[in-house]
């Protein structure tokens, strides 16, 4: 005897057949509890290996840079620079998705618990290209000496040294958060739970528990209403699968 007791959501059509034995054949779409797990691990690390490479290389190109390629080690950096950059950009588009994704099927505490992380990097070497930006034009007007001559006579550093030291900043302040990002996501994946809208305190997570209190501030009730519409999201994309499995399933028995 099957003891299952998943829920199910009967499908109703106007023709049913019947099977051998003569018992009816009843259409069941079921919605069972089952993890999505998020596949941007290797999209992080890779992201994590970016922020590695980006200060070695600021260390290791000016050692080994060949003048007679046309450009300064100065240009070779700014370069350097704008391709990781890019490159993160690419990595942030793609873990943005998943994590859309993740809230579609219904992981609203996850996606909102992480909803920053998953930018944050970007959002630190945008930071970094505007301060080369203005780097670079203030080597270009107040700096006669080439790119790894000081500027100043008081400061011994080169536009190159100071290149390297935003390097180190963005790294240092970018690291953390994406080491973060990996710690929730792996446990986000290792506690395999359901999605959000098919948990017992379903109505608790909505309502928040101020409504068991009666005094709700203007905050809290912005919070309700952003959890109904993510849920509302949810339904929509729920409803747009069962209509798609209803269609295939009424094609198949005017077929029979």
């Amino acid at each position: 005897m099957d003891t299952n007791t998943e829920p199910q959501v009967a499908v109703g059509v106007e023709g049913v057949t019947n099977n051998i034995m003569g018992d009816q054949e009843v259409l069941v779409v079921t919605q069972k509890h089952q993890h999505y797990p998020l596949p941007i691990i290797p999209a992080l690390y890779s992201k994590l290996l970016l922020l590695v490479v980006l200060p070695v290389g600021g260390f290791l190109m000016p050692v080994f840079h060949n003048e007679e390629t046309g450009t300064s080690s100065f240009s070779g950096l700014q370069y350097l620079h704008v391709c990781v950059w890019a490159v993160v950009m690419l990595l942030t588009w793609y873990i943005k998705g998943e994590h859309k994704n993740s809230r579609i099927l219904g992981y609203h505490d996850f996606y909102n618990s992480t909803r920053h992380l998953h930018r944050t990097t970007f959002y630190i070497m945008s930071g970094g290209n505007v301060i080369l930006m203005v780097l670079a034009c203030l080597v270009r007007d107040y700096c006669m000496g080439g790119s790894v001559s000081r500027c100043s006579v008081n400061i011994s550093l080169s536009p190159v040294n100071y290149q390297q030291i935003t390097f180190l900043l963005e790294v240092v302040i970018a690291i953390p958060f994406v080491i973060k990002h990996i710690v929730f996501v792996v446990r986000f994946n290792a506690a395999a739970a359901p999605p959000d809208t098919l948990a017992d305190d379903l109505a608790f997570r909505i309502s928040g528990p101020e409504s068991y209190v009666g005094v709700r501030g203007p905050s809290s009730l912005e919070w309700v209403l952003e959890r109904q519409a993510d849920l509302l999201q949810v339904l929509r994309h729920r409803n747009s699968l069962l209509t798609q499995q209803v269609f295939s399933l009424t094609q198949q028995l005017e077929q029979s």
